[in-house]
C-alpha cells in the first residue's frame, strides 16, 4: 500500500507542478529518489505520465487522464462511437487499430480494438508517439489551421530512424498531402519496422477530434501495402465523424426542446432558479 500511496502523491505533484524533474519531486515530497523513480516508471508504463520531449528528465500528465476524467466530452463521445468501428476495421484488415488524440507534441492512445500490446511495447521502448513522425499526428494537423500546424511543429524535431522527417517544412509538406488525400501513411519514421495509416475524426464543425489508426509491425507491414489501407481507414473515420454529427444534432434538438418547455412554463416562479445544461438563469 505504501508504494500505491507514493505513486498517487507523485502523480498529484506532477499534475500540480508540471513539467517537473526527479530531484524536485523528491525534495517536495520528502521521498527518496529511488522510490519516486519507481513511481514515475510505473505511472509512465501505465500511460498516466509522459516525458517532456525537449527535456526527458522532466514529466507531464498525459492526455489519457483528461480523457478518462471526462473533461473533454467530445473526445469521450468519439471514443465511444469509435469502438465498434475500430473492431470492424480490425476484422476487415486483420491488423491492430487504435484511436489517438493530440497531447501537446505527442499523440496519446485512448482506445483500440483488442490487445494493445504492440502500441504499449512501442511506448515503453521509445516513449510516447511524437506528432511529427506519426500518421495520427499528421492526420489531425491536416485539419487544423496553418498557424496551428506551425505552432505544434515549432520545436526541435527528433530523428528516430533514417526515414524520420525532422525539418518542419518537410513535415508541413507531408501534412498538406494528407489534407489532399484524406489520410496519412507513415512508413518507418518512428520505428523502422512499423507502418501506420491514419485518418482524422471530425466534429460537426469540421475540426479534428481524434484519429483512427491502423498499424502494422514487422511481417504484417506487407498487409498494409497489399490492401487499400488508406481508403479503409478514411471510410472508418468518416463513419465515426458522421455518428458524432448525428449525436450532436440530437443533443441540440434536446436542448431546443428543453428551452421551449422552459419558455412556455408559467412565469410565476418568483426568484426560483432554473438549471439548464449546467447554466443557472432566472425565469
Amino acid at each position: 500500500m505504501k508504494s500505491v500511496r507514493t505513486a498517487i502523491r507523485v502523480f498529484e505533484s506532477v499534475a500540480a507542478r508540471q513539467p517537473i524533474g526527479l530531484s524536485e519531486l523528491s525534495r517536495h515530497l520528502g521521498v527518496p529518489k529511488a522510490s519516486v523513480q519507481r513511481a514515475l516508471d510505473t505511472l509512465y508504463q501505465a500511460g498516466w505520465l509522459r516525458r517532456d520531449a525537449s527535456d526527458p528528465g522532466r514529466w507531464f500528465v498525459s492526455a489519457r487522464f483528461a480523457v478518462l476524467a471526462d473533461t473533454a466530452p467530445v473526445i469521450v463521445a468519439a471514443r465511444e462511437a469509435a469502438r465498434p468501428h475500430l473492431w470492424a476495421l480490425r476484422e476487415e484488415t486483420g491488423l491492430p487499430t487504435g484511436l489517438f488524440v493530440l497531447d501537446g507534441s505527442h499523440m496519446a492512445y485512448v482506445a483500440g480494438a483488442g490487445d494493445a500490446t504492440d502500441v504499449r511495447a512501442i511506448e515503453l521502448t521509445h516513449g510516447p508517439l511524437p506528432v511529427h513522425v506519426s500518421a495520427a499526428g499528421r492526420a489531425i494537423l491536416s485539419r487544423l489551421p496553418a498557424r496551428t500546424r506551425r505552432e505544434v511543429l515549432d520545436r526541435s524535431l527528433r530523428r528516430y530512424t533514417d526515414a524520420s522527417l525532422t525539418d518542419p517544412e518537410s513535415v508541413l509538406d507531408a501534412v498538406a498531402r494528407v489534407e489532399r488525400d484524406g489520410y496519412a501513411i507513415v512508413v518507418g519514421e518512428f520505428r523502422e519496422d512499423t507502418t501506420t495509416v491514419s485518418a482524422p475524426i471530425l466534429d460537426r464543425y469540421g475540426m479534428p477530434v481524434a484519429a483512427v489508426t491502423l498499424f502494422a509491425v514487422e511481417d504484417r507491414v506487407a498487409r498494409v501495402v497489399a490492401a487499400d489501407a488508406g481508403a479503409q481507414v478514411l471510410a472508418c473515420a468518416r463513419a465515426i465523424s458522421d455518428e458524432l454529427a448525428v449525436s450532436a444534432v440530437a443533443c441540440l434538438a434536446d436542448a431546443g426542446s428543453t428551452l421551449q418547455k422552459v419558455g412556455s412554463a408559467p412565469a410565476d416562479h418568483g426568484s426560483e432558479r432554473v438549471e439548464l445544461h449546467g447554466v443557472a438563469r432566472l425565469p
